[in-house]
């Protein structure tokens, strides 16, 4: 149902140029898929549906996969600019009709942008074209490539069945590093604070197209892993994060009060529809010493 509401490369400043020209002017289209997943969902939906309402120049729809009638589910994804995946099958939840599968699939492959929100990226395994997608993901040791970051700010890529499996420690304010000069993060710190995010050691999957954004150390292992990456699949774009953890309990997430996700959020959404992104960075965004809170999103 509808509601509404390892390089850094050229294209990744540059691409998608017949997208950005027809959009000038016109509100993001924007579609937020949801239904199912061990987060709350409903939540996580409430909270990214605020944040973009109250950011000028968004139009933001919801697809909800209806748990009773799964195969009648055919969200319109060619019609809008971006897709905000939030659905986490992980512990035997359901699975998207084939259909919806390959819809997504040719939606980015002709140029469509995929945010892969949160948990999104622990959903699928059994679909090759989303792990191709997604780049990295919650699987085992076994599963696929593992990327780490050296203390000189090089990729480096861990082969199946060296490390361990996909996990992660307690939520932390975590010092991120950014890599590179991705346009998503134009004129923001080399380093800041993210509010109580969660440090995917081991994400693996095939980490083709794969580009990191950002990083940060993790306390168990010593070691640097991604927080940010973009991954290049055909014509379009997907961007995963561990940004905006919404757990049950959690009524006014810290993830999502972070003024730091607040700011990159739609950035990101902005460039995954090929658009110029507002750059302006906010006087609260995070230092490196510390984190910064804004008051929680309140729905229109």
């Amino acid at each position: 149902m509808i509601r509404k509401g390892l390089c850094i490369c050229f294209m990744a400043m540059f691409g998608l140029f017949s997208m950005a020209s027809a959009g000038e002017g016109k509100a993001v289209r924007v579609l937020i898929v949801d239904g199912f997943s061990n987060h709350d969902w409903k939540h996580t939906t409430r909270c990214l549906q605020a944040l973009l309402e109250q950011t000028p120049g968004f139009d933001v729809s919801i697809s909800t996969f209806p748990a009773d009638d799964a195969a009648s589910w055919n969200p319109d994804f060619a019609a809008y600019e971006v897709v905000i995946q939030t659905c986490n099958d992980i512990g035997g939840g359901p699975q998207w009709p084939r259909s919806v599968e390959l819809a997504l699939e040719r939606y980015v492959d002709q140029g469509g942008g995929l945010y892969v929100f949160h948990s999104a990226n622990n959903a699928f395994p059994h679909w090759n074209a989303y792990n191709r997608m997604i780049g990295l993901g919650w699987r085992k040791a076994d599963f696929g490539w593992a990327v780490t970051i050296d203390d000189e700010g090089q990729v480096v890529r861990v082969p199946a069945g060296e490390g361990e499996k996909t996990s992660h420690g307690k939520r932390v304010d975590a010092h991120l590093t950014r890599l590179g000069d991705h346009p998503i993060h134009a004129g923001l710190p080399r380093e800041w604070t993210a509010a109580d995010i969660e440090i995917y050691r081991y994400a693996r999957g095939p980490a083709a197209n794969l580009t990191v954004l950002s990083y940060a150390r993790d306390a168990k292992t010593g070691l640097n892993f991604p927080i940010e990456w973009t991954v290049d699949y055909g014509k379009g774009r997907v961007y995963n994060s561990t940004f905006g953890h919404v757990w049950k309990d959690q009524q006014e997430p810290k993830g999502i009060c972070c003024a730091g996700f607040q700011t990159l959020l739609p950035r990101t959404v902005q460039w995954l529809a090929g658009r110029p992104i507002d750059a302006a960075v906010p006087a609260d965004f995070p230092t490196a010493a510390s984190a910064n809170l804004r008051a929680y999103p309140a729905s229109k």
